[in-house]
């Protein structure tokens, strides 16, 4: 067991990496469709490279999850953030199509198992104490608003070479801070390249954990509540730059979703109550964050969009500290990191699947279209889910 003071030190660095995590995530996000028009990109190939940057995720994100369970948090944030630090600042340096999809695999793969270390590190401190999970939820939140906001003003000053510095600078903070994350004191194993090759045994296990319906209700709804973020992460901002935007206006449209999402992460157990359980909280926060999203084409002012991003950001935030109390208080804390693994794969299936079924549909009517007929399939698989689940989760 650790000491209070190594404890309160892990908790303080967990908090500190929570505000960078998934901003940093964000960011990378915001970018890509913004980099592939600079690039002069077709709307299949922009949707193509915001996929890109989940497949990496999608295949490693369980590996990587078993992996901290094994080798700590510590050492996988450690040499993930030192990526971070470097990855963005190619981009510039090297303006060509092939290599942003090269870079959209890596940079993709370390800012993923950044977030997924940050959430992993605060499962294991939490052991269901939903304050602590809140705290990790609105800083996580407040560093989504000020991360897309910054680069936003900083892109527009500065061009995509400024925007892709900042991430780096971001990646750098993260690698400060994972320092002084705990080390491990029993024998881990060895960072080798042996530890990056997938086994099999892993991926059965975790899929084993689906068995529960717990965790597989709360894997869907992760599919489902970042169905409505890859929408937002991928077209979105060439939705808003067709109306006229500029990227200050779309970062700014971005940190108000996030900025709504922050103070929501503390109402959540009296969202919870006002709902009726938990699960059906979960459920509707995430149909209120997809709903957010998929009517961005009617609403032409940036008032009425920004009421848009504000339903996202309510539902998006609130839902988070209810998957984060469901699962630490439902799962062994040695198997935290396999569990987080299991969600990670469904959030990066949908990171990976969305923007490329919005690229398709938008290459074959319009961007509108995509948002309708996509928005209007995760609607109704959200109910879908509540309706099958209602009895078998409490």
């Amino acid at each position: 067991m650790m000491a209070p003071r190594h404890a309160g030190r892990a908790l303080i660095a967990t908090y500190a990496g929570s505000f960078f995590s998934l901003s940093l995530l964000q960011m990378v996000a915001l970018a890509t469709p913004l980099w592939g028009a600079h690039l002069g990109l077709s709307a299949f190939m922009i949707g193509l490279a915001a996929g890109l940057r989940s497949i990496t995720p999608l295949i490693y994100s369980v590996h990587f999850g078993a992996m901290m369970d094994t080798l700590g948090v510590r050492r996988v944030m450690l040499f993930f953030a030192g990526q971070c630090a470097v990855l963005p600042a190619l981009y510039p340096l090297i303006p060509n199509a092939t290599v942003f999809m090269i870079l959209q695999l890596a940079l993709g793969l370390a800012a993923a198992i950044i977030w997924l270390a940050s959430q992993t590190a605060i499962a294991r401190l939490a052991a269901g104490d939903s304050r602590r999970t809140g705290l990790f939820s609105f800083l996580t939140s407040m560093g989504a608003v000020f991360g897309p906001l910054l680069l936003g003003w900083v892109w527009d000053l500065g061009g995509g070479q400024a925007g892709y510095l900042l991430i780096a600078a971001w990646g750098a903070i993260l690698l400060f801070i994972s320092l002084f994350l705990p080390a491990r004191k029993d024998k881990a194993r060895i960072l080798s390249w042996q530890v990056f090759v997938p086994r099999l045994s892993t991926y059965l296990e975790a899929l084993r954990t689906l068995r529960k319906p717990l965790v597989a209700f709360v894997v869907i709804c992760a599919f489902l509540r970042l169905g409505g973020l890859s929408m937002l992460e991928s077209f979105y901002p060439i939705l808003l730059q067709g109306m006229g935007y500029s990227t200050t206006a779309i970062g700014m449209l971005f940190a108000i979703g996030n900025l709504t999402s922050s103070p929501s992460v503390l109402v959540a157990s009296k969202w919870t109550r006002l709902v009726g359980s938990e699960r059906q909280a979960l459920v509707v926060a995430v149909a209120l964050a997809i709903a957010g999203i998929t009517m961005a084409p009617l609403l032409h002012s940036f008032w009425m969009l920004a009421i848009g991003m504000a339903i996202y950001g309510f539902g998006l935030g609130v839902s988070m500290p209810i998957i984060f109390t469901l699962l630490s208080s439902g799962i062994a804390a040695d198997s935290q990191g396999l569990t987080a693994g299991v969600r990670a794969t469904a959030n990066r299936l949908a990171s990976v699947v969305l923007p490329i079924a919005m690229g398709v549909v938008a290459q074959l009517s319009n961007v509108t279209g995509a948002f309708w007929i996509v928005g209007g399939v995760l609607l109704a698989v959200s109910w879908l889910t509540e309706r099958y689940y209602r009895k078998s989760v409490a």
